[in-house]
């Protein structure tokens, strides 16, 4: 199979209410932004990093990357409607 991201650009006056749109994207920044720092966190602590194993760390490492980049795309979401 094929696989990729593909990005669609259409106009949406008219077509979607844009400041439910802009307040669910709001929404899912501060769901990430918590999420970021929960992880940061987690992995600032010394004793999580010494003594977890080693799979452990790595997945929560992959949520902050993932986290990250959803804040991002929802920053840069929310800069396009403005």
């Amino acid at each position: 199979g094929v696989s990729g991201e593909l990005q669609v650009l259409l106009p949406i006056d008219g077509l979607v209410d844009l400041e439910a749109l802009k307040g669910r994207l709001s929404k899912d920044l501060s769901k990430a932004e918590k999420e970021i720092a929960g992880l940061q966190k987690r992995l600032d602590n010394p004793n999580f990093a010494d003594k977890a194993p080693a799979a452990v760390v790595a997945e929560c490492r992959a949520n902050l990357a993932e986290a990250e980049t959803q804040a991002q795309l929802a920053r840069q979401r929310l800069a396009d409607l403005s």
